[in-house]
């Protein structure tokens, strides 16, 4: 491939073009004189001659052609694995894509909303960027950092969510979720999903060997994993936990120096500061437009309950959250637009009454999970008020949707006693 696309690049350098004229050109000049001598010499040598001059006018003016044909077969291969390569890659950040939302409703479930996977993405990018890795590859860690906790679906809620200090037996289950994630994103076909195996595995490693799940050492940890690593770290650090609040950015910057050589590789460690001193404590870029945020996140979110969708469903209220839309505004500008949605699909016949049960679950779900995150963030009281009017409202409607299915398979009982 890269040799096609070389010679395509010359083919198409000006030198070249004016080439192949000019050599096109000579080759007609030949053949025409060549014919003309044919017919105006006296001697039959001399038409000889021509004759032979022409011919191989003939054979250099179709090798031109020949040569011509190529090049344009050669630029049309080019083309056309110019769009496989395009459509592949959109293949792996649409695989990418779906496992991200399961990784933020997984965050959105234990402690910060997906707020934390995007900037681990950032993170590990910057820093990736950094060092020096190669263009390709940092594209890629910009998607496959983010899945580096999808691991934590295995652990069940009881600990996940737990508010106080873990036991050992509970931590260990935790620390699971390092290989668990590693089992579900290796084998891929994809080149993003295969990187994010790796993360998975290793960001828990320590540079001194002293970190799970198989503690690996110093240079034996793939990179990636010791990129992901100081992202994770930093980002836990200086964010807000059910048992603690966040430190201050100096704080953690102190803490993590003092973890130079030991829990992280110093090399990485450096560059990590250096890019933290360009880009400040946040680099996750926002969109600043509300209503098209809003748009956005109703979007996914109607298209989550229409499928039955938990997870992609968790993931949009995730995402919306960390881009900006405070939590009292999710019920009227997100969650109860797309139930409305929903019923009407149910009164046009485009979904049945138990895929509707089944949104009306999933609503209830997304709220209550809302409400536990409104109540470990300190937002304002009418936020958690406006929550519970949402939750009566789908607590109704799905009390409504029983009574109205146990009336109806009444009815039916009684027409078949009928006909009996």
């Amino acid at each position: 491939m890269r040799k096609i696309t070389a010679d395509m690049s010359k083919a198409n350098e000006p030198g070249a073009s004016a080439g192949r004229a000019w050599r096109w050109a000579l080759g007609v000049a030949v053949a025409l004189a060549a014919a003309a001598g044919a017919v105006l010499a006296a001697g039959p040598a001399v038409v000889g001659a021509c004759v032979l001059a022409l011919a191989l006018a003939a054979g250099a003016v179709g090798w031109l052609a020949g040569e011509r044909h190529r090049e344009v077969l050669e630029r049309e291969i080019g083309d056309r694995q110019s769009e496989l390569r395009r459509a592949l890659t959109e293949l792996e950040i649409a695989q990418a894509e779906t496992v991200r939302r399961l990784s933020m409703a997984v965050e959105f479930r234990d402690e910060d909303t997906g707020a934390h996977i995007e900037r681990i993405g950032r993170f590990s990018t910057l820093l990736a960027e950094q060092i020096g890795m190669e263009e390709e590859l940092c594209e890629r860690m910009v998607h496959a950092a983010p899945l580096h906790d999808v691991g934590k679906v295995a652990i069940p809620d009881a600990i996940l969510l737990k508010p106080g200090s873990l036991t050992p037996q509970e931590r260990a289950i935790v620390e699971t979720h390092a290989e668990e994630g590693h089992r579900l994103l290796k084998g891929s076909s994809s080149v993003i999903l295969d990187l994010a195996a790796t993360i998975a595995l290793s960001h828990h490693e320590k540079w001194d060997g002293s970190g799970y799940p198989r503690g690996v050492a110093g240079e034996a940890i793939p990179i990636e994993g010791r990129i992901v690593a100081i992202a994770d770290v930093f980002d836990a650090l200086t964010s807000d936990r059910v048992y603690r609040k966040a430190f201050a950015v100096e704080k953690a910057v102190e803490m993590m120096r003092s973890e130079r050589g030991k829990h992280f590789d110093p090399v990485l460690l450096d560059a990590f500061l250096e890019v933290l001193g360009s880009t400040g404590p946040n680099a996750r870029e926002r969109v600043s437009d509300p209503i098209a945020l809003a748009d956005s996140a109703l979007e996914t979110f109607e298209a989550a309950l229409a499928r039955s969708d938990a997870e992609l469903a968790e993931g949009a209220i995730a995402q919306a959250i960390e881009d900006g839309i405070a939590a009292a505004e999710l019920p009227g500008e997100v969650i109860e637009p797309a139930l409305r949605r929903v019923a009407e699909l149910r009164e046009q016949g485009e979904i049945d009454a138990e895929r509707e049960r089944a949104a009306m679950g999933i609503a209830r779900r997304v709220l209550a999970t809302l409400r536990r995150y409104v109540l470990g963030h300190d937002e304002e009281p009418q936020a958690l008020a406006r929550i519970d009017e949402s939750i009566e409202m789908v607590e109704g409607l799905l009390e409504r949707a029983g009574s109205a299915e146990g009336q109806a398979r009444g009815r039916e009982r009684a027409g078949a006693q009928a006909v009996g």
